[in-house]
């Protein structure tokens, strides 16, 4: 089982996730927060397998909030979930120690995507991986 917490500001966005994992019999929602502050005080509590990070949060951004999680516990998986599509919010993601970069107008891709990051790989959506 994959537990996975999730950190996005829109209520129906975080319900749409967790509508998604809990279709995937190995795929388990953890906890959520709105703010990085509120997920920094829960994830050490929850200790979910990834987290999934909207890059727009307000206060603590999303890339500062995967900087701070890659830093407390460097082995944990942690996504980004965008609408921002360019390459250099992409490339400040994974530098801040995320292994994913996922669109949001491709949550079909989540499942696969958690998986394949919960196993160590890392995984950019499809559209994102090849030249601008």
């Amino acid at each position: 089982m994959i537990r996975v917490f999730i950190v996005e500001d829109h209520p129906i966005m975080r319900q749409s996730i967790r509508t998604l994992l809990a279709r995937e019999a190995d795929l388990e929602y953890c906890g959520e927060a709105a703010t990085a502050e509120a997920a920094l005080e829960q994830i050490d509590d929850v200790r979910p397998d990834l987290v999934l990070i909207d890059v727009s949060l307000p206060g603590m951004n999303g890339i500062q909030l995967a900087r701070a999680l890659h830093e407390r516990r460097p082995r944990l998986a942690l996504a980004m979930l965008s609408g921002h599509g360019g390459a250099t919010h992409v490339q400040q993601a994974l530098k801040a120690g995320a292994r994913g970069y996922i669109l949001k107008g491709r949550a079909s891709e989540l499942p696969t995507a958690i998986r394949r990051l919960a196993a160590g790989e890392r995984y950019v959506s499809s559209e994102l991986a090849g030249p601008e």
